[in-house]
């Protein structure tokens, strides 16, 4: 005999109620379904509202909503122990009564929250021993970044990256070598002087000799950079002119007196200038074969700077007449033709037997 079918009247929020019961009673829509006598899709139209439940299945509904009503109730009131199960709870599944069971037990105890370690500290990198040497220099010499810097030919911001830890290029480093020997030739000779005029007495005893200097780290770049002379006023000078055959022999700027087949008189402000007559075509269209460069062998070459640089001999020691720029963080030499044919040439400071800046070209209009 069929059952009589749910009144309108009670059927009114069901699908709430139904969605409620299973939260409250933290039962998945199967367990319930299982409960129910009914597949689990029944369970998902139900909360939906798409159809009405059957009498049966809504007065088990009801009777699962009282029973956990007392439940909550019993969490609040002390019940007296008993073993019987309230009328409510008769017919209801096993399961059923566990999960309803579980509605007074007290809620598991969180589990305690990870310890928040500290924040690390960022690692702060402790400065190496040339960084310390470039900073103990400058308070010897009593000078500023940026007049450190104007020594040495490059940007303040240069230095202080050296102070801080970062790598020098090769040339940077052999000219805080000559400062640091100057200092230290300085200091001796001061040393020197007031021993010289220090009153003698029979009580005195006889000086010391002063310890000998800890020796400098010993750097070997391929080629010499020296050190930032101090400012020469200008003066004639008759400059020795080399060929670049006869460049390609030169040792250091003291041969090229030597090597010179005419001189040319011009105003420089370096005592060892000397000047070059170029020849080819890797610097058209602004330079021409026979044109002399002027080299300053004492002055640092800086980024877009027309240079003169002789190879080592491992490649075939070649003389260039280009312009200069860094790579690889002041790592690497870039030497850049005018003349689109030629393509830059990269070159580490080992693969450089000297290189020198040029202070100014001449070009010879009548012969």
């Amino acid at each position: 005999m069929p059952h009589s079918p749910v009144s309108e009247e009670k059927l009114v929020g069901f699908p709430a109620r139904c969605l409620s019961l299973r939260q409250k009673l933290r039962v998945s829509k199967p367990e319930l379904a299982h409960w129910l006598g009914v597949g689990r899709s029944y369970v998902t139209v139900l909360e939906k509202g798409r159809q009405a439940p059957s009498r049966p299945v809504f007065q088990l509904i009801e009777k699962l909503e009282a029973a956990a009503n007392l439940k909550q109730l019993a969490m609040h009131m002390p019940q007296p122990d008993t073993t019987s199960s309230p009328p409510e709870m008769a017919g209801l599944p096993p399961a059923a009564i566990e999960a309803l069971d579980r509605l007074v037990q007290p809620e598991p105890a969180p589990a305690p929250a990870p310890a928040v370690k500290p924040a690390e500290k960022p690692v702060i990198r402790e400065k190496n021993t040339f960084a310390l040497r470039v900073a103990a220099l400058r308070e010897k010499m009593g000078v500023t970044r940026p007049k450190l810097a104007q020594r040495l030919g490059v940007s303040r911001q240069y230095v202080t990256k050296i102070e801080n830890g970062a790598h020098a290029s090769l040339p940077v480093i052999k000219l805080i070598e000559k400062l640091e020997a100057e200092i230290q030739n300085e200091s001796a000779a001061a040393t020197a002087v007031a021993t010289e005029h220090q009153p003698v007495s029979a009580a005195s005893t006889p000086p010391q000799p002063a310890a000998a200097p800890a020796p400098a780290v010993a750097h070997t770049p391929a080629f010499s950079m020296p050190a930032a002379p101090a400012p020469v006023t200008p003066r004639i000078a008759l400059l020795p002119v080399l060929t670049i055959p006869a460049a390609r022999e030169l040792a250091s700027p003291a041969q090229a007196a030597f090597a010179a087949a005419e001189h040319f008189a011009f105003s420089v402000s370096d005592p060892d200038a000397f000047a070059m007559r170029l020849a080819g075509d890797a610097m058209l269209p602004q330079h021409h074969d026979g044109e002399l460069a002027i080299l300053y062998p004492n002055s640092l070459p800086h980024t877009g700077n027309r240079v003169v640089a002789r190879l080592s001999d491992s490649l075939g020691g070649d003389v260039l007449f280009r312009v200069y720029s860094t790579a690889d963080h002041g790592h690497s030499i870039v030497l850049s033709s005018l003349n689109p044919l030629y393509p830059p040439v990269t070159l580490s400071p080992e693969e450089i037997a000297w290189i020198y800046p040029v202070s100014s070209t001449v070009r010879q209009m009548m012969q």
